[in-house]
Formats: structure tokens, C-alpha cells, sequence
């Protein structure tokens, strides 16, 4: 519920003692939920250590292998594109794993690459705005510009206020 409602600063503690509780019990969902919301509750040294123990847990999990690697790509460490390939390979139809490795794979420069992979994941889920988002900024990239406009408007309609204003300002000045 407090992730939810976007206070993960308290629902660090109650995942905390969830996992302390169930101790060697505790399974990767419960280790992924935790290292979540230390993560967006701007914690994340300890986020990292969390979710490297989900994905001991669950080195196949293609959840884990997302939300991990996506979360790397964000607080700019390396290691994160082999990670995000293997949960394509194991989900290949989820649209978010599909737009975590598009980002990667634009972050890193390689945005040719990335430019199918998240117009393949808006396709399937166009209520999405942080896939919208990823497709305008690879569409501004590829000098897509009036593609890009598109995408961030469509982000823009369902976004949060915070995010609603960075899409304004991208509509109107781009990247």
C-alpha cells in the first residue's frame, strides 16, 4: 500500500522485517520487494544488495533480471545490457523487459538497436508513459522529431503531474 500510494520510505521497514522474519525462508519475490522499495525510497546501495540476493535466489527470474538491470542502467552502472538480454530470451513477449533493454541499449549509445525494441514494447502496451517517454527520446535521437513531440504528448496524457511537466518541457524544447 505504500508503494502504491509512492511513500516507500515507509514500507522499507515493514519489508524489512518481513524478510528478517521469514529469515532463510524469505524467497526472491520477498528479497525483490524490499530491494524495490529501497530503491524508491532513494536507497541504493542497499536496493542493489537486495535485489543480488532475489537474483540468487532466482538467477533465471526474468522479474528480477529486469527490475535489476533496469534499476543499474538508471544509477549508471555497467553490467546491466547482458543482464536485461537473458530476460528477453526467457520472456520475450513482455514489453517491459523489451523497453528496459531498448533503454539500455540507448543509453549506451546504441540507439539503431534500441529503436525497435521499444516501438515493439509501446505497441504493446500504449498506456504505458515511461515506455511512451523511452520512444520519444530514441524517436528525438534518430532526428524523429515530430515522432518524438508525439510520443511525449501521448506520455503526457496520463502521466503523474511531475513527470506530465518534464514531458512539456521535452515537447517544447526536446532533448
Amino acid at each position: 500500500l505504500y508503494l502504491a500510494l509512492d511513500r516507500p520510505a515507509e514500507a522499507v521497514p515493514l519489508f524489512e522485517r518481513a524478510v528478517a522474519q521469514a529469515g532463510d525462508a524469505a524467497g526472491w519475490a520477498d528479497w525483490l520487494r524490499y530491494g524495490a522499495a529501497l530503491d524508491r525510497a532513494g536507497r541504493w546501495k542497499e536496493a542493489r544488495a537486495a535485489l543480488e540476493r532475489a537474483r540468487t535466489l532466482r538467477p533465471d527470474e526474468p522479474i528480477v533480471l529486469n527490475y535489476l538491470g533496469y534499476a543499474m542502467v538508471e544509477h549508471g552502472e555497467s553490467g546491466a545490457r547482458a543482464m536485461l538480454e537473458q530476460a528477453v530470451r526467457l520472456k520475450p513477449d513482455d514489453a517491459a523487459i523489451a523497453d528496459s533493454l531498448g533503454w539500455a541499449l540507448f543509453r549506451g549509445g546504441e540507439v539503431a538497436r534500441a529503436l525497435p525494441l521499444i516501438e515493439r514494447a509501446a505497441q504493446a502496451e500504449p498506456d504505458s508513459v515511461e515506455i511512451a517517454e523511452h520512444l520519444g527520446d530514441v524517436y528525438w535521437a534518430s532526428g524523429r522529431r515530430f515522432e518524438a513531440r508525439y510520443a511525449w504528448t501521448a506520455a503526457r496524457q496520463t502521466a503523474e503531474p511531475a513527470v506530465a511537466e518534464r514531458l512539456t518541457t521535452k515537447i517544447a524544447d526536446g532533448l
